[in-house]
């Protein structure tokens, strides 16, 4: 049995199920360089073998919801170099001038996504800023692990 690369059961809508549906026929990562095609976003910068680019399916009440990918493909956290989290960190703080985040979560799943509920296995780290209400209160976004 092949792995599955992609779990469609946590997408948080029908367009995003539909996209993960196609690309598990595929058995392929839909983040690894040759099929990074499913993204609709484009890549806002590169460094130290990561990507940033906004979410394409960005969860409800979120003002900034961007990814940071790897380009090399890695599903656990034990795969992450000194590096790597350099990459991560200068990235971060790229976004965060660029958005002009105030405050937010850097977050990162790893592993099986029966415990992460990540609906893809390639390691990436997700940056997030939640949306303001019309009250001036600022919006809960909901982030499930497991």
């Amino acid at each position: 049995m092949k792995k599955q690369f992609v779990q469609k059961s946590f997408a948080k809508s029908k367009e995003y199920r539909a996209v993960l549906a196609e690309i598990e026929k595929t058995r392929r990562c839909p983040f690894c360089k040759e099929n990074f095609k499913y993204h609709k976003r484009p890549i806002l910068k590169r460094s130290g073998g990561w990507i940033a680019t906004e979410n394409s399916w960005p969860y409800p009440e979120t003002r900034v919801h961007c990814l940071l990918i790897s380009e090399k493909h890695r599903e656990r956290f034990g795969d992450l170099t000194p590096n790597d989290l350099k990459a991560v960190m200068r990235l971060t703080n790229w976004l965060i001038q660029r958005y002009r985040i105030s405050g937010g979560g850097l977050v990162l799943r790893f592993g099986d996504p029966r415990f992460t509920g990540a609906t893809v296995r390639h390691l990436h780290f997700q940056l997030i800023q939640p949306a303001r209400r019309q009250n001036g209160r600022v919006a809960t976004v909901h982030f499930p692990i497991g």
